[in-house]
C-alpha cells in the first residue's frame, strides 16, 4: 500500500476512505492501519480534514473491524480454524501463542494486542473465540483504539501542519500527491 495512494483516497473520498480503509484492514486484509493513520492525520495537517470527524471516522472504522474479526471467532472460530485459510492464518505455533498470551494475561491481551499490529488480528479473533464477554471486549478494545487512533492522527497532523509551513517542502508536498510518487510503506 503506497502512501500516496492513501492520500489521494482520503482526497477524494476523505472520511469514507479513513473509515472504510481501516475497517477492511482490522478485518484481517494486510493493509497495516499505521499508514492510513498517518495519511489521515496529513489530511488534518494540511487543512483538509477536520482533527474531530477525522478520529471520528478512523475509531468507527477500527472499532467496526475489530468487532467483525470477534464475533468471527465467535460464531465461527473452531469452524475457521479447520479451513485451509484458517490454517495458513494460524498456524499451530501461532494459536499456541496465542493461547498463552490469554492464559497469562487475560484481558490485559486486548488492551494490549491493539498496539501490536502483528498479532491485534489474532487476539481479536481468539477473544471471540473464548466467549470474552462482548462488553468487556469492547470497553478494552475502544480504550486502547481511544489511546492509538488519536495519537497517530495528532502526530501526523503536527507534522503535516509544520511542513506545510515551509515553501520548500510545501512545493514538493504538492508534486509528491499531484505526481503520485510511489513511495511504499
Amino acid at each position: 500500500m503506497t502512501l500516496d495512494f492513501l492520500i489521494r483516497a482520503i482526497s477524494d473520498f476523505r472520511y469514507l476512505a479513513m473509515f472504510g480503509i481501516l475497517f477492511v484492514s482490522a478485518m484481517g486484509v494486510p493493509i497495516p492501519e499505521e499508514p492510513l493513520l498517518v495519511a489521515s492525520g496529513l489530511s488534518v495537517g494540511w487543512g483538509t480534514s477536520s482533527f474531530r470527524m477525522t478520529c471520528m471516522a478512523c475509531m468507527v472504522g477500527i472499532l467496526a473491524g475489530d468487532l467483525w474479526v470477534y464475533f468471527l471467532g465467535r460464531r465461527g472460530g473452531n469452524w475457521f480454524l479447520r479451513t485451509r485459510l484458517g490454517s495458513v492464518v494460524f498456524s499451530p505455533k501461532r494459536q499456541n501463542r496465542i493461547e498463552q498470551l490469554f492464559r497469562r494475561h487475560g484481558m490485559k491481551t486486548v488492551f494490549l494486542g491493539r498496539f501490536i499490529p502483528a498479532v491485534r488480528f489474532g487476539v481479536f479473533f481468539f477473544a471471540g473465540r473464548h466467549q470474552m464477554d462482548l462488553k468487556k471486549f469492547l470497553s478494552l478494545n475502544a480504550a486502547g483504539a481511544m489511546l492509538y487512533a488519536p495519537l497517530w492522527i495528532w502526530l501526523s497532523a503536527v507534522s503535516g501542519e509544520r511542513f506545510a509551513r515551509t515553501p520548500a517542502a510545501a512545493k514538493v508536498a504538492e508534486q509528491w500527491v499531484g505526481q503520485g510518487s510511489m513511495v511504499l510503506i
